[in-house]
């Protein structure tokens, strides 16, 4: 078992290395493609002398080749660079807002998971009854439904109909308090939550029902083994299998639904500083936020990975 999680670690990290570098090399090229960081800097008002002078200034003069090398050798020792708009460092912003987009979404996961365990399992145990259909069709209008328009629907029935939670904003726990703060977060966390609330669903539940029908719960039922007993020590943890298959894939979902209900709830996080550095051409965060998106994903694919080897020994392949 440790040498084949020991495989499986060594084969997935010669994947996401290459495909990091791929990632990242190609949002270098099309952010220099796109427009010149240099004259967005400069101003309007500034000369072609003055903007040419801060091109070599900034390095931007050099061939693209050698300007990723030198950002990927920076990256490597842990040096992410100095923001264009702020004239700090890269790496004091992004920790300035990470917080923020961490918690929002560690509560979002939280919530679909819980509600994901919840109605899959009464709806597993009993397949194709009411509850089943109206978890088909709510599932169904919940993935189809953008996060930034159930945040808006949120903020107008709980924040403006029944005024219970701020429309938006935030404040960290060492100001507000813990409780405080998820006052802040429970309508952008709810938002971001539902349509990943509806794909583990959907997902546990055909998994559920998929376990059921297998040949080990038939022996278990014929032996007279109890319905509870069945569902806890087997079904469950086999079909939890491809759950958590799904929760690793959805963590890309979660950090692009994070950037549109940042800026609808006004959430400081990475999300806001996203989208504000893209519009303000500051590469340097960019591609700082963009690496670490990249790893983030990867990491948490291969933790899922292993979680699902360890639930289920049907995963335990060779792959």
């Amino acid at each position: 078992m440790l040498m084949l999680i020991l495989r499986r670690v060594v084969s997935r990290v010669a994947i996401a290395i290459p495909l990091l570098i791929a990632v990242t090399f190609g949002t270098f090229l099309l952010l220099y493609s796109v427009g010149d960081p240099a004259a967005a800097l400069a101003g309007d008002t500034a000369t072609p002398q003055q903007v040419a002078e801060l091109r070599t200034q900034l390095g931007f003069d050099q061939p693209l080749l050698v300007q990723y090398g030198h950002w990927l050798g920076g990256f490597v020792t842990g040096d992410l660079g100095t923001s264009m708009q702020n004239k700090g460092s890269v790496s004091s912003l992004v920790g300035e807002h990470l917080p923020a987009t961490l918690l929002l979404s560690i509560t979002a996961m939280g919530i679909a998971v819980l509600v994901t365990l919840v109605i899959g399992s009464l709806v597993g145990i009993r397949p194709n009854g009411w509850l089943d259909k109206a978890m088909q069709g709510v599932t169904l209008l919940g993935v189809a439904i953008p996060n930034f328009l159930v945040g808006l629907g949120l903020i107008l029935v709980f924040a403006i109909w029944i005024p219970m939670f701020p429309a938006g904003g935030y404040q960290p726990p060492s100001q507000a308090g813990l409780l405080g703060t998820m006052r802040f977060l429970v309508l952008p966390a709810l938002a971001l939550a539902l349509s990943l609330m509806c794909l583990q669903t959907r997902t546990f539940r055909a998994a559920l029902i998929s376990e059921y029908g297998a040949d080990y719960v038939r022996v278990a039922r014929m032996k007279g083994v109890q319905p509870f007993q069945i569902f806890f020590r087997h079904v469950a943890r086999n079909a939890s299998a491809p759950l958590v298959t799904v929760i690793g894939l959805e963590v890309g979902v979660l950090i692009t639904g994070a950037l549109m209900v940042e800026v609808v709830f006004a959430v400081p996080g990475v999300g806001t500083l996203m989208i504000d550095s893209v519009r303000g051409q500051d590469f340097p965060v960019v591609m700082a936020l963009v690496a670490l998106f990249g790893a983030v994903v990867l990491a948490a694919n291969l933790v899922a990975d292993l979680v699902a080897l360890w639930l289920n020994p049907a995963t335990r392949t060779t792959r």
